[in-house]
């Protein structure tokens, strides 16, 4: 993690990661989006539900800006969760299909808080904070379910898909897939994707200038999914298994796993003294 002065709101820090990416060993960077909106479902309407929804929508997305292994545990982000409504600049409920949600008095609430606000607050701790320009992550996924082992292929799994999608948004982490055309199929097999021998895997992934790669393989169980994870970056193996979990957690594990390497190497961490 580097340590600078923050001196400025979200403009200043933008220009000052630019600055210390290009120095870093990384080609593919790119901004993302809406890093302190979220959606997610209220229960209700009233106003007990809704205070409960946005601390937790203020807890997601601070889970994907701040370097911690957990973050319920530093004062300044209890503090925060604690009068999270405080923080809010927009909100909006919506209705939610009766296919996805039978309650329903249940909606959908986007939320979205107040970047300079959080930031402001944030930068006088001494939490680290990963800025929205962030390098994109190659993805190499191996389904193992009834049908056989075989490649992600996004255009037969549809589900798949939309859950890599959240937990992208979710982590804020930017992914790519292998394009897995004839060239590609002939160099590398699906058992090499969580081999011991990663060097063919690495040379393969030469071709998309990445400077992260995550190697993973979800085994379908009885009603949920088993993770096992590799994440390549900056010359280090970081590897993990997930616990056999629901399609969409059992991708965000993969997605934190991304996260916590990269936002512990790329995070900006404030000087004490940088309180003006």
């Amino acid at each position: 993690m580097i340590d600078v002065f923050m001196k400025g709101k979200s403009g200043f820090l933008k220009l000052l990661w630019l600055g210390l990416l290009c120095h870093s060993p990384i080609s593919s960077a790119v901004e993302v989006k809406g890093l302190y909106e979220i959606e997610l479902i209220a229960n209700s309407q009233s106003a007990e539900d809704r205070t409960q929804a946005i601390k937790q929508a203020m807890y997601a997305v601070l889970s994907r800006v701040l370097v911690s292994e957990d973050i319920s545990r530093i004062p300044v982000v209890q503090q925060a969760l604690a009068s999270a409504q405080n923080y809010v600049k927009q909100s909006q409920y919506s209705l939610i299909s009766t296919d996805e949600q039978p309650d329903t008095e249940a909606r959908l609430l986007r939320v979205q808080f107040d970047e300079d606000q959080v930031m402001e607050v944030m930068r006088k701790s001494q939490v680290g904070i990963w800025s929205e320009i962030r390098p994109q992550t190659l993805v190499w996924l191996v389904v193992d379910d009834e049908e056989g082992r075989r490649f992600y292929n996004a255009d037969i799994m549809p589900e798949l898909e939309s859950a890599l999608a959240f937990a992208s948004k979710l982590k804020g982490v930017p992914m790519i897939f292998p394009m897995l055309d004839l060239e590609e199929q002939q160099k590398i097999s699906v058992s090499e994707v969580l081999g011991a021998d990663s060097r063919n895997l690495l040379a393969v992934s030469a071709r998309y200038e990445v400077t992260s790669i995550m190697a993973g393989r979800i085994v379908s169980k009885s009603g949920c999914w088993q993770g096992e994870w590799a994440f390549y970056f900056d010359g280090k193996i970081k590897q993990w298994n997930s616990p056999c979990l629901p399609l969409k957690a059992a991708v965000i594990a993969g997605a934190q796993g991304a996260y916590d390497v990269l936002s512990n190497y790329y995070g900006v961490k404030p000087e004490p003294s940088a309180a003006h």
